[in-house]
């Protein structure tokens, strides 16, 4: 007899649904499907989750917990965190899919969850920090930096093989937040 393990089953339910909103969005994606492709019923997957918002939002919030701890932002080599957050979404197309629906479907404002705040918050304190150190441009305010070092980070190119589009995204924040 199996051995039921309700967090294994809500880290698959997690699983399936990224797959699911990357390709179809929040309002093409059906809960259904996610319950199907991570091998329950849909109403196991509803006493797991109230609805495809709670759901989207935890899939949402785990991106965010996985992104922080896996390239963590180091304000003293803003290039090779870009480098770095460009390789992770490289890795991980789905990722940047299940964001860019987010940000059509809900808006800017709809980011800002406590964990993505918090997050962001830290990044550009650090930013701010180090402009304070003269090491990192002022030309910007740090909010502004921190949001054009990521959105360089999602760069991506059919014309330029990957290890020079990353060596461009380095180049390129570089460029832009040297003193």
């Amino acid at each position: 007899m199996a051995t039921r393990d309700p967090e294994a089953k809500r880290q698959q339910l997690l699983d399936a649904a990224l797959i699911e909103f990357a390709a179809h969005g929040i309002s093409g994606a059906r809960m259904d499907q996610v319950a199907k492709r991570a091998g329950c019923s849909a109403g196991l997957a509803y006493s797991y989750f109230k609805g495809k918002d709670e759901l989207f939002d935890a899939v949402y919030e785990q991106i965010v917990r996985q992104t922080v701890s896996t390239v963590p932002i180091d304000p003293e080599d803003l290039p090779g965190y870009a480098a770095r957050l460009y390789d992770a979404n490289q890795a991980n197309p789905e990722v940047v899919r299940l964001i860019t629906w987010y940000r059509l479907e809900r808006g800017e404002a709809a980011l800002a969850t406590p964990l993505a705040v918090q997050s962001t918050r830290s990044k550009i304190d650090a930013v701010r920090a180090a402009q304070v150190a003269g090491t990192v441009s002022d030309r910007f305010p740090a909010e502004t930096l921190v949001a054009l070092i990521q959105h360089i980070a999602m760069l991506w190119s059919v014309n330029e093989p990957r290890g020079r589009m990353r060596d461009t995204v380095a180049e390129s924040v570089r460029r832009l937040v040297e003193p």
